[in-house]
């Protein structure tokens, strides 16, 4: 009779028992292995989870956005952070929680059962060919024991936005998300209205730019051409944004009304101290070195013109307009000769109120009464000095220089520009409001 020693039955026997041992903790021992294991058992996840093959799959689906992340208005584009929800009936995957210890919900991956192939329609996102499925839903599928799916998880969605751009930055867009299936007709799944209580959730981030002032969710139904015989069932998702417009009229609007104003002020500059010119060029090239800057900002499209980028393009004309009015007012002044009669009369008849109550009020000495100016034109005779008849002095009353033509033309065109500034810019504000 062979005998062993204590050491070769120790050798025999440890082996044994870490097998025994990896049984024990093996997932074959747990009841959600063997649900698994027996659902996906000659299971077909392209096979619809329906029994009758004329039935079409009722899809809930519901989409929460978490986030505005980013408006395009040079690409059209609208980037949305998202949670979205989808539950279906699955009448492959049911079983009875009693002969399974009561579990009553196991998880799959996506990409082991039969998921809806909704997607995102208008997708912009041209690293994704397809905004949906198993590449964009990446979580698990809960399943319960009646056949009840939800999928629910986080989603990033770029999407196309036709967006109108003729009142930016005071504008408003509404901006929608179109999702549907790409392959199965309503014949085959249809989708229905989750009863989500809100379309925001509770950790929404609010945009630095945006507001959203409502969200519209409802289904209808597409189709993709000619192609199909039947629609698709399409989930759509409209968001109303309204942009915030404080940071583009503190950095664009306020230094256009400062260089605006810096260009009127070269009127009040006199003509002979030769800056005016330099002056308004200097400010004009400012506004263009700016005017560079502004693309950044401003949408590239040919459907409109933003109103920002009219009242940019007016202060340019503005300024412009004033340097060419100091160039003129400047050959005025040092021109040679005396200016024509109707221009002579045409400055008398401006200033005449003007003029006559400058001289009562600077020179009340000369106020005199006719006995005291008979009295000095008899003194004046008296010396042999002729004294200028009525006809001479309002000659010499109507007599003006270039020099002066010129000193009421800038007059004239300061309160000109001035009124046109306060004009554009008040057109602005009514526009924006």
């Amino acid at each position: 009779m062979t005998t062993f020693s204590l050491r070769e039955i120790l050798l025999i026997c440890l082996p044994l028992l870490s097998l025994f041992q990896r049984s024990l903790c093996s997932t074959n021992s747990s009841p959600e292995h063997q649900i698994r294991a027996n659902l996906l058992q000659n299971y077909d996840k392209k096979v619809r989870p329906v029994l009758q093959g004329k039935k079409h799959v009722d899809v809930e689906f519901a989409i929460q956005i978490s986030k505005l992340v980013r408006v395009d208005s040079q690409e059209q584009l609208v980037v949305f952070d998202t949670w979205v929800v989808q539950q279906w009936i699955n009448e492959f995957l049911q079983w009875n929680t009693s002969g399974y210890e009561g579990i009553d919900r196991v998880h799959f991956s996506p990409n082991e059962i039969w998921v809806p192939d909704i997607a995102l329609y208008n997708n912009g996102d041209d690293q994704i060919k397809l905004a949906g499925g198993p590449g964009k839903f990446v979580t698990d599928v809960a399943v319960k024991h009646d056949g009840l799916n939800t999928w629910s998880g986080p989603a990033t969605f770029k999407a196309n936005c036709d967006m109108q751009v003729d009142m930016w930055p005071f504008d408003e867009q509404n901006c929608s998300l179109a999702f549907g299936s790409f392959t199965y007709g309503e014949n085959l799944l249809r989708i229905k209205t989750f009863k989500a209580k809100k379309q925001l959730t509770n950790r929404f981030v609010e945009s630095g730019n945006w507001n959203i002032t409502n969200i519209h969710f409802e289904v209808t139904e597409t189709n993709h051409g000619e192609c199909c015989r039947f629609n698709f069932s399409e989930a759509v998702l409209t968001v109303q944004m309204k942009r915030k417009s404080l940071y583009y009229t503190f950095y664009l609007m306020i230094p256009c009304i400062i260089l605006t104003i810096l260009a009127m002020s070269s009127f009040l500059i006199h003509v002979e101290s030769g800056e005016r010119i330099g002056f308004v060029t200097t400010v004009l090239l400012s506004m263009t070195v700016f005017l560079l800057m502004i693309p950044s900002f401003l949408p590239v499209t040919s459907d409109g013109v933003p109103v920002l980028g009219v009242l940019l393009q007016g202060t340019m004309i503005i300024i412009t307009l004033v340097l060419f009015a100091n160039i003129f007012t400047q050959w005025i002044y040092y021109r040679e000769g005396s200016p024509p009669g109707w221009l002579q009369s045409l400055c008398w008849l401006c200033g005449r109120r003007k003029g006559k109550a400058e001289v009562e009020s600077h020179h009340p000495s000369l106020v005199k009464s006719a006995a005291t100016m008979e009295g000095i034109e008899m003194m004046e005779s008296n010396r042999g000095t002729p004294v200028p008849d009525a006809h001479e002095k309002k000659t010499e009353r109507k007599t003006y220089t270039w020099q002066k033509v010129s000193i009421k033309m800038d007059r004239l065109f300061f309160l000109f520009f001035v009124v046109i500034s306060i004009i554009a810019y008040s057109l602005y504000v009514g526009a924006s409001v």
